[in-house]
């Protein structure tokens, strides 16, 4: 025994961990790295996952879904969130850019040339009284908030004339919209996007759906779907137009709503939601003639195919019968051909009826193949559903998933690195806290390790855009040096309850646009400046806000410029976090699987050990490395023992070894990277071992 001892004595060992970290299970049984942060795998070996920088900090509110295109030179970026849409605009090589501008959800739908006006009626061309019957609403200005009125009859002579209540407006309108539905800002907006070519407009638009539906996947709720231009109006403003069923042979005027959402199967349009609800507009056989507000032709179809909810639906590869889709509901998984068979022109086939879904975002295609994650397990599909297996932290997910936030999971890709990630909120946050990743290529599970970058809330990656967009649902603030409110000047009139007056030109630092508050509490109160207007005589600015003040200032009161909102992340860019905070350190970190010589050795499992203590004399660190890194090394007595830290140890990247001369019964080594500039790729590590102790 004793010169078998004596053959172990400095012996070398490669550093013998399999890829991935595996959460579920015990750390003993493990051969994969049991913990990381920020961490990812490549060439089966670990390494640091990329920095991210900030591109805009002022988006409106917390983004819940967004859709990114290029045209021209330039990224056109649009983000819904509980209030409205946020336009950005950026280069499609760096994200840098403008934004966020102003898109207008427009009041009505169906417009009408006005020909006459009286006190309580207006006249329209011909027929109408089909399309404005008693109880009708409408509108004549769609600026949102605009007056919505009420049809009270309608009839047809030579024209037709629609009586309304309250009285006409003022001035003579010359359109009319009907207003049965319109946009509301809500805090269960989740939203669903697209893009479609416009023939009849010449350009491409954006096709969104505002689905109240964020903290319920089965709200019945239903809203109108929405189209605007990806590229700007005047004043750089998106307008968007609610879409109906107002062209075609048969228009039956109806707003086009739902409550599950939005995807295109070029050239169609499919709107999906509630008892297997599936929808599509028709499109004409002349191309110049092809419109969104064509719901009745021979080609538009609409049927329910299942009990469940649809949730999502995304175009796939139909060979003959294209377009083709996939359609996922709450309960099964629906394909949908287009035949081109005048009997039959839409085929539906239920490809499963025992499938789940998480959530409505939590779907995602790479290189042909759908990617999602159900309420129990992950799915693929490829031809057919499958189970993506899943033994190696399955049970981290679900366990400690928040269930009642379900609806925010979702799930990107970063092609670059062959990765699924899907985000999650974790134990009892609200917002999502961690994703889990799985690597296609490798066929590897592992996690961000509940890392602030995994703090995002939706996100998209572009073929053009070279990296990965995503959102953080963060609020951040910063405030410039205040302004003071002044007393009125004699001569000025009273400030109404949105206006004040403020001590000298602050022209410069309060224009139109600038958030401000009255305080620098994160999260208090803040404002919009409308108008600011000087008065060199007085030595104040009038200036008159977006909404009434919660707490009307006082006299000498400060007021902050104040630049704040949710931040807009360009991810796997360089190695640090860059943002108006400065350049940060990104903490990552990976943790090894157990060694010891009662389970093998440091390269490999045994079923037959050494009842000793292993001694770690030296690590052999192999990287490709920037910066200093940190090694500790975890140490227990048995597998269900209290563990022990070492004292850290540090490297630099030249250095070429790290004695260490630590003895536990069974050790963890844990390699960190937390400098600015850091960054890591792991190779073949050795460590020097020797028998210890016979004592645990």
């Amino acid at each position: 025994m004793a010169q078998q001892l004596d053959q172990n004595l400095g012996m070398i060992y490669t550093l013998g961990v399999q890829p991935g970290i595996k959460r579920d299970g015990t750390s003993f049984e493990s051969r994969e790295f049991t913990d990381g942060v920020w961490a990812r795998f490549q060439r089966g070996t670990p390494r640091k996952t990329g920095g991210y920088r900030q591109m805009f900090r002022d988006s409106n509110g917390i983004a819940r879904g967004m859709i990114v295109n290029a045209y021209n030179g330039l990224n056109y970026l649009f983000a819904g969130n509980a209030t409205t849409i946020d336009a950005f605009t950026t280069g499609t090589t760096l994200g840098a850019g403008n934004g966020p501008f102003p898109c207008v959800m427009n009041v009505g739908y169906a417009e009408e040339p006005v020909i006459a006006t009286g006190v309580n009626d207006f006249d329209v061309t011909g027929d109408q009284t089909a399309k404005y019957p008693i109880g009708t609403k409408v509108v004549f200005d769609q600026t949102p908030g605009a007056q919505i009125y009420t049809v009270t009859g309608s009839v047809f002579v030579v024209n037709t004339t629609v009586t309304v209540t309250p009285a006409m407006p003022g001035t003579p309108p010359t359109s009319v919209w009907l207003a049965d539905t319109y946009y509301q800002p809500d805090v269960d907006n989740l939203w669903q996007f697209d893009i479609q070519y416009n023939p009849q407009g010449g350009a491409l638009e954006v096709i969104a759906h505002p689905g109240q539906n964020l903290l319920n996947i089965d709200s019945g709720f239903q809203t109108q779907v929405y189209a605007g231009d990806i590229l700007p109006g005047p004043g750089n403003v998106w307008n968007f137009y609610g879409l109906s069923d107002s062209e075609g042979g048969n228009p039956t005027f109806a707003p086009i709503t739902t409550d599950g959402g939005v995807c295109v199967l070029y050239p169609f349009i499919f709107i999906y939601g509630s008892n297997g609800f599936i929808a599509n507009n028709h499109v004409d056989a002349v191309y110049t003639d092809q419109n969104f507000n064509d719901w009745n032709g021979p080609l538009a179809n609409r049927v329910n195919m299942t009990a469940g909810k649809i949730v999502k639906g995304m175009p796939v590869r139909g060979g003959t019968n294209s377009p083709s889709g996939l359609f996922w509901a709450t309960d099964s998984l629906i394909r949908v051909s287009f035949t081109g068979n005048p009997a039959q022109y839409w085929k539906y086939d239920i490809v499963s009826s025992q499938t789940s879904i998480m959530s409505s975002n939590c779907v995602v295609e790479s290189d042909g193949i759908f990617y999602w994650m159900g309420v129990d397990r992950f799915y693929l599909y490829n031809g057919s559903v499958q189970v993506l297996p899943n033994d190696k932290n399955i049970n981290w997910v679900y366990d400690n998933l928040n269930f009642q936030q379900r609806q925010k999971v979702w799930a990107t890709k970063v092609p670059r690195y062959n990765e699924i990630w899907f985000f999650y909120p974790r134990g009892s946050a609200t917002e999502c806290t961690d994703a889990i990743i799985y690597n296609v290529k490798d066929k590897i599970w592992y996690d961000a390790g509940q890392a602030l970058g995994a703090r995002r809330s939706c996100g998209y990656t572009t073929e053009v855009f070279p990296s990965p967009i995503w959102f953080g649902w963060e609020y951040v603030a910063s405030f410039s040096n205040p302004y003071q409110v002044a007393a009125t000047p004699g001569a000025s009139p009273p400030p109404g309850p949105n206006e004040l007056y403020l001590e000298g030109d602050v022209t410069p630092g309060l224009p139109p646009s600038q958030n401000f508050q009255f305080s620098t509490v994160v999260g208090a109160d803040f404002y919009t400046v409308v108008s600011v207007l000087y008065d060199p005589v007085s030595n104040t600015t009038f200036l008159v806000a977006n909404e009434n003040f919660s707490t009307y200032p006082a006299i000498g009161d400060n007021v902050y410029p104040t630049n704040n909102g949710y931040t807009m992340w360009q991810h796997e860019y360089g190695v640090d976090e860059i943002s108006d905070n400065g350049t940060l350190a990104i903490q990552s970190s990976i943790t090894t699987c157990d060694i010891s010589w009662v389970g093998g050795d440091p390269s490999q499992d045994s079923g037959k050990g050494v009842n000793r203590r292993i001694h770690l004399r030296r690590v052999e660190p192999d990287f490709v490395q920037s910066g200093n890194m940190t090694l500790q090394v975890i140490g227990r007595k048995f597998a269900r023992g209290n563990e022990e830290e070492s004292p850290v140890f540090t490297f630099g990247p030249n250095d070429g070894k790290v004695d260490l001369r630590i003895e536990n019964r069974e050790s963890r080594i844990k390699f960190e990277s937390n400098v600015a500039g850091g960054d890591y790729q792991m190779g073949r590590v050795l460590v020097t071992a020797e028998y210890g102790d016979e004592r645990p």
